[in-house]
């Protein structure tokens, strides 16, 4: 795996794991709290209710009570004005009150008056409650409440209904009524809804944040890797540039001990045989010392062309242009290819730097020439535009299949080429196709590059 991915990987992977437990820890917990608010909410509806039932059954008992509690009045006449009394009262659209013996027979029902004196102890609803048992229950336990499902009056509908129920001792009755509760359901359920929309939004604004948070990670762990490796390339290529030029410095010191010291100590040398060979008369010896004395022009011509190599003095002494027709002229000498130049610059010797750089650009492009090219004419260009200096070097040879999209190819030479100019501020660009020869262009910009 490459190191950036394992980078963001290991920048990812913690936040992954975080924001994944502390969103499910939230989660679970907003689910838990919303369903204690919506049982506490059921509650308090139903409480609510169960309080306006037994004032409506405690009113009626007010109603009523003055009846029941007369004792100077007959019972038989006594129960029939309670359940008139009863019957006639009447509350909202649905509500009503209605009446049982201890037998569970219908005493008074506005609303089914066809019940009226029928037992129902043993009537059931939809899921099977014996409703009117419960009541009767709840009723002689004190007065109590109990659901159940009923037709809902206004609507025909059957319905979750509370009721509640109290008990006249005296008579053995039991008197309740109740509200129809289907809008708690209705109410609990609107509830649930919002609480459950207000998670979804939750865990899409979670989802949101982190898709939005791991791409500004991602975007930002790539910044920082190009910008790291833009710094260490940058300062890779200093050092190599740093590293060539001492290179540099260090075959000019070496070309000028060579030229200055052990070749000027060789042709001492040599002068000195000349001199000894004049004085002598033995023709033996005088063999001996034209062998020597050529041994030494050997030794002289060799030593010159290595500190050519390393360095040539002109380079330094007299400026680029020298130095570029000295090569080319060795060039001419043993490839025996044709050379064509065109020098065109003005006034201002260019630092060593610059000079440097040029002159191993042309001397890199002929030795690949040599090699590689089978060429029979080369042309070297180095002419002064404005404040622009063009070096072109062209050959007719049988070229090569380029890559890039400014024609580098990978061979180091031609990368360290193309660098060395980069790093100086100019431009590197070469073309080549097969069957039609190379040409390599470089420009630089002489400000800051010439002596003034």
């Amino acid at each position: 795996m490459p190191l950036k991915a394992k980078l963001i990987l290991l920048t990812l992977l913690p936040l992954l794991i975080v924001t994944i437990s502390i969103s499910w820890i939230s989660i679970y917990q907003a689910k838990t709290l919303g369903q204690k608010e919506v049982e506490i909410f059921r509650d308090n509806l139903i409480k609510s209710r169960e309080s306006a039932l037994k004032d409506s059954v405690d009113l009626a008992l007010d109603a009523i009570s003055y009846v029941y509690n007369d004792p100077d009045a007959l019972e038989a006449e006594a129960k029939a004005e309670v359940k008139a009394i009863l019957t006639r009262l009447r509350y909202g659209s649905d509500g009503y009150f209605f009446a049982y013996d201890e037998t569970g027979t219908n005493l008074v029902h506005p609303i089914l008056p066809e019940l009226v004196g029928q037992n129902l102890l043993h009537i059931q609803d939809e899921e099977g409650d014996f409703l009117i048992e419960q009541l009767l229950h709840q009723a002689k336990t004190g007065g109590g409440f109990h659901q159940y499902l009923w037709q809902k009056p206004s609507t025909g509908e059957t319905v979750p209904k509370l009721s509640y129920a109290a008990w006249l001792e005296k008579w053995d009755w039991m008197i309740g009524t109740g509200l129809y509760i289907e809008d708690v359901s209705l109410e609990v359920a609107n509830m649930q809804a919002a609480i459950n929309n207000n998670i979804e939004t939750t865990f899409f604004s979670i989802v949101v944040i982190l898709v939005v948070t791991v791409a500004v990670i991602i975007v930002l762990t790539l910044a920082i890797n190009l910008h790291e490796h833009r710094v260490a390339d940058k300062n890779l290529k200093e050092l190599a540039h740093k590293t060539v030029m001492f290179q540099e410095d260090e075959k000019k010191h070496l070309a000028r001990e060579l030229h200055d010291g052990i070749n000027q100590l060789l042709v001492s040398s040599k002068c000195h045989l000349e001199l000894l060979g004049h004085k002598l008369e033995d023709d033996a010896l005088k063999v001996h010392l034209d062998k020597s004395q050529h041994s030494l022009m050997t030794a002289i011509n060799e030593v010159r062309h290595i500190s050519h190599q390393l360095r040539p003095s002109a380079l330094d002494d007299i400026g680029l242009e020298a130095a570029l027709t000295t090569l080319l002229q060795d060039f001419r000498s043993h490839s025996g290819i044709e050379i064509e130049t065109l020098f065109d610059t003005q006034k201002g010797k260019l630092k060593s730097e610059a000079a440097t750089t040029l002159y191993r650009v042309a001397q890199e492009s002929l030795n690949n020439i040599e090699k590689h090219a089978h060429a029979n004419k080369v042309t070297i260009i180095l002419q002064q535009m404005g404040n622009m200096l063009q070096l072109m070097i062209r050959d007719d040879g049988v070229g090569f299949k380029a890559r890039g999209s400014q024609g580098g190819r990978q061979g180091i030479g031609l990368r360290n080429m193309r660098e060395r100019v980069e790093f100086i501020g100019g431009d590197f660009e070469l073309m080549s196709e097969p069957g039609f020869g190379t040409e390599i262009i470089v420009l630089l910009n002489l400000d800051g590059l010439v002596y003034g």
